[in-house]
C-alpha cells in the first residue's frame, strides 16, 4: 500500500538507473572531431597565414631586385651623359684653342684686312690685335686648356668609365645581398627563408658594353650635343669689299672680299680636330694679256689649328672645318704646318647601353622573377614550431603544403622605360602618359625612345606566369 501510494514501481526505478552516461559515449565522438577540426583549422590558419607572409615578402623581395635593376640602369644614363657632356668640354676647348691661335696670328699677319675695303671689319681686326696674343699665351701657351682637357678626359675614364663597369659587374652579388637581406628583415627572427632566382642574371642580355668601332652611338650623341654650340661645328662668314684692287673687276660689278671658315670635327672615335681660317680673295689677271681679272688669288691673312689624339691624323677632308680645306687651302696649309699641335686625348669612351636586340624594339622592358622557400618545419603549425603538440592521432588532421615540405611564392618585377608619371600634364593640358611632352605625334615630334642616354627607367610588379610554372615543377606540385 506505502508502495502504491508513492506511485513507484521498483522494477523501473532498476532500469532507469541502468540506461545513465549513455550520452556520454556520443559526447566524446564529437569532442574528439571537433578537436581534430579545431586543429585542422588551427595548421590551415597558420599555413594561410605563412603563405600571405611569404607572398609579401616575395613581393618586397621582387621590387627591391627591380628597383636596383632601374636604378643600374638610370647610373648609367645618367653616366652616359656625364660623359658625353665632358667630351663636349673637350671639344669646345679645342675650338677655343685653335680660334685663339687664329686671332694671334691674324694679329700678327692680318694687316692687309685694314685696307679701307674692309672697313667694316676692322673692329674685329682691332679686337684681334689687343687681346689675340695675350690671351693666346695665357690660356694656350701656358698650357691651361691642355690641362683642362686632360682632367676631362681623366674624368671620363678614371671615374664614370670605372663606375659604370664596377656597377654592372658587381650588381649580381649586390642584388643577392639585398635580396636576402629583404627576405630576413621581413621575417625579423621568425625562423628563416631561402631565396632564389628563376630566370637567371638575365641582365647580361638586356645591357651591352660597346667598345672600339662599336662607339657610333655615344660618337653621333656627341657630336649632335657638341653642335648644340654654335661655336664649335662652323664658324664661317664671308664679307665682301667695297671694291677690288683690280679696277675691271671693281668696274664689272666683282669686288675682293674676306672668307672666314672654321669649324671642330670628331675624326673616327679617338680625335677632335679644329681648324679656323681667314683669306682675303682678291680678283688678279689670269695672265700678262688678262686685263679683265679672271683669276682669282688668296691672301692667307689668320690660321689656326688645334687637335687631341693620341694619334693625330690632322684630316684634311675639303668640307672639314666649315670647308676650310677647300675655300682657303693656303691658309688652311700654314694652320696645319705652323699652328696645328695635339693633346693627348684616349678618345671616346666606352659605354653601356640596351642590347642590339634591345634597341630594335619599340618598349623594351627586362622582367626578373624570384622564388621564395620555407620549410614546413619553419612554419607555427602543430606539426611544426608551435608550442601546442597535439597527439599523434589528433595531428593527422593536419595542413600540408602542395608539392613537398616547403612553402613557395614567386614574384616577378619589371623594369621600362616612361618619362614621366601618369598624371602629370602637359602645357597643353593633355596627360602625358606614355607619349610625353617632349615627343607626342601630335605636336609634330617623334616619340621620346628607350635608351642608356635618358634616366627614366621605373619598376613595377608583374605577374609571370612563365615563372610560376618553372617553380611548380620545381617543387613537383600539381595545382589545378
Amino acid at each position: 500500500m506505502e508502495l502504491a501510494r508513492a506511485g513507484r514501481d521498483p522494477r523501473r526505478a532498476g532500469d532507469r538507473g541502468c540506461q545513465r552516461g549513455q550520452a556520454l559515449i556520443y559526447g566524446l565522438f564529437v569532442l574528439t572531431a571537433g578537436l581534430a577540426a579545431l586543429f585542422f583549422l588551427f595548421n590551415t590558419g597558420q599555413l594561410v597565414s605563412e603563405k600571405t607572409k611569404l607572398v609579401n615578402t616575395g613581393d618586397a623581395v621582387a621590387y627591391s631586385a627591380g628597383v636596383m635593376h632601374a636604378r643600374l640602369l638610370n647610373f648609367d644614363a645618367y653616366a652616359n651623359r656625364a660623359m658625353i657632356a665632358n667630351t663636349v668640354a673637350i671639344a669646345q676647348m679645342v675650338s677655343l684653342s685653335s680660334w685663339l691661335q687664329y686671332a694671334d696670328n691674324l694679329a700678327r699677319f692680318g694687316a692687309a684686312t685694314m685696307n679701307p675695303k674692309f672697313l667694316p671689319f676692322y673692329p674685329a681686326y682691332a679686337v684681334a690685335l689687343q687681346i689675340g696674343p695675350a690671351t693666346k699665351e695665357t690660356l694656350v701657351d701656358s698650357g691651361t686648356l691642355q690641362e683642362l682637357a686632360a682632367g676631362s678626359d681623366m674624368i671620363v675614364r678614371k671615374a664614370l668609365m670605372t663606375a659604370q663597369w664596377v656597377a654592372y659587374q658587381g650588381m649580381a652579388v649586390a642584388r643577392k645581398e639585398v635580396m636576402d637581406e629583404v627576405a630576413q628583415a621581413n621575417y625579423g627572427g621568425d625562423g628563416t627563408v631561402t631565396v632564389e632566382s628563376l630566370t637567371g642574371d638575365e641582365l647580361t642580355g638586356f645591357l651591352t658594353r660597346y667598345a672600339d668601332e662599336q662607339r657610333s652611338r655615344f660618337a653621333d650623341a656627341s657630336s649632335a650635343s657638341a653642335g648644340r654650340d654654335p661655336f664649335v661645328p662652323k664658324r664661317s662668314w664671308s664679307l665682301p669689299g667695297f671694291w677690288s684692287d683690280c679696277p675691271s673687276a671693281t668696274a664689272t660689278g666683282r669686288v675682293d672680299w674676306l672668307d672666314r671658315r672654321g669649324g671642330t670635327a670628331l675624326i673616327g672615335f679617338d680625335e677632335w680636330q679644329a681648324m679656323d681660317t681667314l683669306s682675303e680673295k682678291r680678283w688678279v689677271p689670269k695672265s700678262k694679256n688678262d686685263v679683265m681679272c679672271q683669276g682669282l688669288a688668296e691672301v692667307p691673312d689668320g690660321w689656326g689649328a688645334q687637335s687631341a689624339a693620341d694619334n693625330p691624323s690632322f684630316d684634311m677632308e675639303p668640307n672639314r672645318y666649315g670647308g676650310s680645306p677647300a675655300v682657303n687651302p693656303a691658309a688652311s696649309g700654314l694652320a696645319l704646318v705652323f699652328s696645328s699641335n695635339s693633346w693627348a686625348y684616349s678618345g671616346l669612351p666606352n659605354f653601356y647601353d640596351l642590347s642590339v636586340d634591345g634597341l630594335k624594339q619599340e618598349d623594351p622592358r627586362f622582367r626578373f622573377a624570384i622564388r621564395l622557400r620555407r620549410e614546413k618545419s619553419q612554419t607555427a603549425t602543430s606539426e611544426a614550431r608551435s608550442a601546442i603538440r597535439p597527439s599523434a592521432r589528433v595531428n593527422a588532421y593536419q595542413a600540408t603544403p602542395a608539392g613537398g615540405q616547403e612553402l613557395v611564392a614567386v614574384s616577378a618585377s619589371e623594369v621600362f622605360f616612361q618619362r614621366t608619371g601618369p598624371d602629370e600634364t602637359c602645357s597643353d593640358g593633355k596627360r602625358m602618359g606614355r607619349d610625353n611632352c617632349y615627343g607626342r605625334n601630335s605636336l609634330g615630334k617623334a616619340r621620346e625612345l628607350a635608351s642608356l642616354f635618358n634616366p627614366y627607367w621605373q619598376v613595377h610588379l608583374v605577374q609571370s606566369g612563365e615563372a610560376v610554372a618553372t617553380a611548380q615543377e620545381m617543387q613537383g606540385a600539381t595545382l589545378p
